[in-house]
């Protein structure tokens, strides 16, 4: 640029970045280190430093890159030092667009591990520089793209997935240890399992995910809803139908497909307490059990010969017709008697105040980070603050320009906004205090209202482990300490035997 002009200064900025492939956080301290090095040889003063972490230099949507283009016509630095030329970017355009910017702000390059010539030479070198590292950009992306897309259409092992593994020839093959695994997930879950009990039997067991991490909700819904286990290969946009060895059957898979789409509608009408079907929701469902056989109990419906449809509870065993004598039970009788012992539990003062205790301390536990965020604020504010001090002290020495004048409106604005802030935050956690306070829950649930599923479902959670259920009464475990300490089917029928001899 023929009309560039050097900031008459020894102030100087550097910029560090690093992609992912290869590269780690060592990187960038490395790049700092020579940029440091090399500033105290030539006599520069570092005033800023801009690092990108596992950035691509591929664009220009980097934070710190951009930061750096925004802020160094304000910082007026009479060098910009980087590592090379392709720490600003590998593509021609974003590089001279980012060097017209900089050099119009009276700055210039400093490479640290790149010669460039003076004069009309250097014109040149730059161009060719720059090609070069435009040329490896494109290059790398060709060949990733040209060996993914091989490698999709032959169906080759391209990712892990649990359940398989790599044979001698690249392909998916069926892994003889987690294939029982997968399978397993997906007849529980269609079965009626839920997700928490699968994965908390796994973990029992000390299987792991694939990455040797525990199961989680979300990997466990990864794999239910993965179609490679039906033998449909994936990968790089490619599908390829019996492209992979099934490890379930495609009925199994449209089972479980089936009970994600009505749990997920029964989701959206929870809060009327209905079905997809308008019919009321079987809320006693996993902690209803027989007390004939001990297995669980389910929600079911059924039309008599006048077309009126009736629900029920019924025993997966006896739906299964094994031999398991349990009458199904009305949904309506079975749980209205629920809803009385419930009642009859909050009638004990004791009982009352004990949940409220525990509900209020759970919902201060949610709302405790409040403190953190508004302690984070004050810290901002304490160095707005800090700022306008001195900008205060720079007026006074007589230092004032558009710049100075624009940069403490800027502050007074920030300090007005976070001072707003701190206070609107104050007064919500004061409100969240008095809402979640021990005395608005003792008042909320002595008056409880059962027709509200949210308060309902609360107080059963709370009290109930398990209702057992026989033709001629039903029985109870319920929690009564921290322990938690769950009483078996077997040790119920031992006690019942001691009991009726």
């Amino acid at each position: 640029m023929k009309d560039f002009k050097q900031n008459d200064n020894n102030l100087a900025i550097a910029y560090y970045r690093y992609s992912s492939a290869g590269q780690n956080e060592a990187s960038i301290d490395q790049q700092r280190e020579e940029a440091q090095k090399y500033a105290a040889k030539h006599g520069y003063t570092i005033i800023k430093e801009y690092s990108d972490k596992a950035m691509s230099g591929a664009d220009d949507d980097r934070p710190e890159f951009q930061l750096m283009l925004s802020e160094i016509n304000r910082l007026k630095p009479a060098v910009l030092i980087l590592w090379k030329t392709d720490r600003l970017s590998r593509d021609k355009i974003t590089v001279a667009i980012a060097k017209d910017k900089i050099r119009r702000a009276g700055c210039s390059l400093r490479l640290v591990k790149e010669a460039m010539p003076e004069g009309s030479a250097k014109v040149i070198y730059e161009s060719i520089i720059e090609g070069m590292n435009e040329f490896y950009l494109y290059n790398l992306s060709e060949n990733v793209k040209r060996g993914l897309h091989y490698n999709a259409e032959n169906g080759l092992y391209g990712r892990h997935i649990i359940g398989y593994k790599k044979s001698e020839d690249k392909h998916y093959i069926i892994d003889e240890k987690t294939a029982p695994i997968v399978e397993k997930i997906f007849r529980e879950y269609a079965d009626g399992k839920a997700m928490t009990e699968i994965i908390k039997d796994l973990t029992e067991q000390g299987i792991r995910s694939q990455r040797g991490n525990n199961f989680t909700v979300n990997s466990l819904r990864a794999i239910l809803h993965n179609r490679s286990y039906i033998g449909e290969y994936h990968y790089a946009g490619v599908t390829i139908p019996n492209g992979m060895p099934a490890i379930v059957s495609e009925e199994l898979f449209e089972e479980v497909q089936k009970r994600f789409a009505r749990n997920k509608r029964q989701g959206s009408q929870r809060a009327k307490g209905l079905t997809e079907d308008n019919s009321p929701r079987y809320w006693l469902t996993g902690k209803l059990f027989c007390g004939e056989c001990g297995e669980s109990m389910h929600g079911m419906s059924g039309t008599s010969k006048t077309g009126a449809i009736h629900y029920y509870y019924a025993c997966k065993n006896h739906r299964r017709k094994l031999k398991c004598p349990k009458k199904n039970e009305r949904k309506e009788n079975l749980e209205s008697l629920v809803v009385k012992i419930l009642n009859e539990f909050l009638s004990d003062s004791e009982n009352l105040a004990s949940l409220a205790v525990d509900v209020a301390e759970h919902y201060k536990q949610m709302h405790s980070n409040d403190d953190n965020y508004i302690e984070s604020l004050n810290k901002q504010l304490k160095d707005t603050e800090k700022a306008l001090t001195n900008l205060v002290k720079a007026l006074e020495m007589g230092i004032f320009s558009e710049t100075t004048q624009a940069r403490l409106l800027e502050l007074e604005t920030q300090k007005r906004e976070l001072t707003n802030a701190i206070e609107a935050e104050k007064t919500k956690l004061n409100i969240l205090q008095d809402e979640y306070s021990i005395k608005h829950y003792f008042e909320l649930y002595a008056k409880a209202d059962f027709t509200n599923t949210d308060v309902r479902d609360m107080i059963f959670e709370y009290f109930i482990d398990k209702i057992y259920v026989y033709d001629d009464r039903i029985l109870i475990t319920c929690w009564y300490s921290d322990e938690q300490y769950e009483v078996s089917f077997d040790e119920i029928q031992m006690a019942l035997a001691e009991f009726d001899s």
